[in-house]
């Protein structure tokens, strides 16, 4: 499983949510046809209106094509139950009436019995950090999708989802709360990838929340208030931006704090992965760059290196997008506990300070966080090197004087 899961990350990261390809699907007879529960879009809008998906980037999907506005969508790239857990208070404090949690196919792993005990340990908890404080919210948890069996692994790969699955169910029975199969997509639907095999194309998604409408009595229930983007400031502030970096940064849409278009931040991206995105970073000619990398490196490379694929990015951009401002941001730290495991963490001072010169040099701006972390009580995640969702708001309310 090591090897499907490194397969995955890698390719999740170096494909990222490009612009989908609509497709057809087909009923049990192979005719190819469009679902005939898809509503139009402003009617899906008004019956998910108080609804938030919560999961991975699979989910995350529902905001294509504005299907599904981010303030009802939480849905992010390489997102475990884990990292989900740290976000428990976004969810929560959007106030949804239904939450609809779809994830798994991140925490596969080996041995599967262990992988699958600490998913369910993990949901288990989720749901009741959900209920807490929301306790009259409806909670649903879909079952995990399949990849494509045309992808390598997929064998594997699907048999343990089923594994998953059938605890997944018996969890939510035990909870009390509703878990919706998927399954019937699958057979009803030919369902069309995308490139990777594991996320769709844009029609999966009205076919599934029409078959969610089907399977709910959510069109019956009384609705509060729809949940309502609390972050049009720092959308339309940095609206001319992109931020450019890692998972620690792809919270940022994750989070719905910016919209995706401004942020290129894969799970796992390196400096070298990065330079891979260049071609897209132009595309949108942004006016500000603000990049974000290194949590990753510093335990792959050593301190020149860094700063040569560093140089080599910055060149890349700068011959790209001439006018654009660049403004590199300091490693950030991590809490002991991270430290303890990776002791590598301890030349983030080095690379930062080597950072520092290659800003100066290379007349970019270079924006130190240490005062960020001095003034502010930053709450860590689980793992310790990424952050609880205000250390955002922090952030973008630091970075806001140079967009001004």
């Amino acid at each position: 499983m090591k090897m499907i899961q490194r397969w995955v990350s890698i390719f999740l990261s170096t494909v990222i949510l490009s612009t989908l390809v609509p497709c057809s699907a087909a009923d049990d007879t192979g005719q190819s046809q469009l679902a005939t529960t898809q509503e139009p879009v402003n009617g899906v809008q008004e019956l998910f209106g108080s609804s938030l998906f919560v999961g991975d980037s699979i989910i995350g999907g529902l905001t294509n094509e504005d299907l599904l506005p981010g303030a009802n969508v939480m849905g992010g790239l390489g997102a475990t139950v884990q990292s989900t857990l740290d976000n428990v208070e976004e969810i929560t404090s959007r106030k949804p009436t239904h939450v609809f949690l779809s994830m798994g196919q991140n925490d596969l792993g080996e041995p599967t019995e262990e992988a699958k005990k600490t998913f369910i340990q993990r949901y288990k908890q989720l749901v009741d950090r959900i209920r807490e404080p929301l306790p009259t919210a409806r909670v649903y948890v879909l079952s995990i999708t399949p990849v494509d069996t045309t992808t390598p692994f997929s064998a594997s790969m699907n048999l343990q989802i089923e594994i998953f699955n059938t605890a997944l169910q018996q969890m939510a029975k035990g909870k009390g709360v509703d878990y919706i199969d998927l399954a019937p997509i699958f057979r009803q639907h030919k369902i069309q990838y995308d490139e990777d095999g594991s996320h769709f194309t844009n029609a999966f998604y009205p076919i599934l929340l029409g078959f969610l409408k089907e399977r709910t009595d959510l069109a019956e229930q009384p609705r509060g208030p729809a949940v309502t983007d609390p972050n049009e400031v720092y959308k339309a502030a940095f609206s001319h931006s992109v931020f450019l970096g890692d998972s620690i940064l792809g919270a940022l849409s994750y989070l719905n704090k910016l919209d995706s278009a401004n942020v290129i931040a894969p799970s796992g991206a390196t400096l070298d992965l990065t330079l891979m995105n260049v071609e897209k970073l132009a595309n949108q000619a942004p006016e500000h760059i603000f990049i974000l990398l290194g949590s990753n490196d510093i335990r792959l490379s050593d301190k020149q290196t860094f700063n040569e694929n560093y140089r080599q990015l910055i060149s890349s951009i700068r011959n790209k997008l001439p006018k654009t401002d660049i403004h590199i941001l300091s490693i950030p730290p991590v809490d002991e506990n991270a430290l303890k495991q990776e002791p590598r963490y301890a030349n983030i001072t080095d690379f930062n300070q080597a950072l520092d010169q290659l800003a100066d040099e290379m007349k970019v701006d270079y924006v130190d966080l240490s005062s960020l972390f001095a003034a502010n009580n930053i709450r860590y995640a689980d793992n310790g090197v990424h952050f609880k969702p205000d250390f955002y708001r922090l952030l973008l309310d630091y970075l806001m004087e140079f967009v001004k």
